[in-house]
């Protein structure tokens, strides 16, 4: 059994939704290296990846504050 079965799946659309985020966003971050897979024409992410690139994001941005900037 695969370890992803029971984990939910988004189309491009849905994960935006999910990390509040716009479409256009999800799509470079799938240029960038994002995991997903096309399933009969349709891009399918899958919910461990989208979250661990979500949080790479927050981490790496350089406008990020700190609890130690506040």
């Amino acid at each position: 059994m695969n370890p992803w079965d029971d984990q939910p799946n988004y189309t491009v659309k849905a994960a935006a939704k999910r990390v509040r985020r716009d479409t256009r966003t999800i799509q470079r971050w799938i240029r960038a290296g994002l995991q997903c897979r096309n399933v009969a024409g349709n891009i399918i992410i899958d919910h461990e990846p989208l979250m661990e690139f979500f949080k790479a994001q927050i981490l790496n941005n350089p406008n990020r504050k700190t609890r130690r900037d506040i």
